[in-house]
């Protein structure tokens, strides 16, 4: 029986080289260029983020840090994971002293428990409730749905051109000599 005709290697396909993503100027853009138009966008974006924060801490009745940790404690156990007092405190920047007020206050709310931390029975860990969980879910989830379908609206290059644009400012806002 005679061997097989040999398939030859598919070639390789070269990485596609950066092209640039055509971008549409507002006719009222006068002299502005594209950068400043950029960065003029972002700002806008960061207003419109500021005040649905601000919404929703009054809905919720909170202040930005409760808002802040609440979400923190949401994002770990989406992870898989748990945060003792302490390492809440460390990622929030804030003192011991700090943190424990805000955890006294959001457990009065019925936003968080204490719970015993499984891996060291000495220790605690705090986790959001179910109610806070499903309510943060009731006010948030169909903004997170609309800014899904924006981004699921962008092709593989324009969505990496923002990418790699944000990550990029985010390295210049980082740097040791910003403000």
């Amino acid at each position: 029986m005679p061997a097989p005709a040999a398939v030859p290697a598919p070639a390789a396909v070269p990485a596609p080289a950066a092209v640039p993503v055509p971008v549409a100027v507002p006719a009222t853009s006068g002299t502005r260029t594209p950068a400043e138009l950029l960065v003029e966008a972002l700002e806008r974006y960061r207003e419109s983020e500021q005040a649905m924060r601000r919404r929703l801490q009054e809905a919720m009745g909170m202040n930005p840090s409760d808002l802040h940790a609440l979400r923190m404690l949401i994002a770990a156990r989406g992870a898989g994971k748990s945060l003792s007092p302490k390492e809440l405190a460390e990622r929030l920047g804030f003192s011991s002293a700090s943190v424990t007020a805000l955890l006294n206050r959001l457990e009065r709310s019925g936003h968080l428990e204490r719970e015993p931390d499984a891996a060291d029975r000495r220790g605690l860990i705090v986790v959001s409730t179910g109610a806070t969980d499903a309510e943060m879910e009731a006010r948030l989830g169909r903004m997170h749905a609309a800014m899904m379908e924006v981004a699921s609206s962008l092709g593989p290059v324009e969505a990496a051109a923002v990418i790699t644009t944000l990550e990029r400012l985010c390295e210049a806002l980082d740097a040791p000599d910003a403000p």
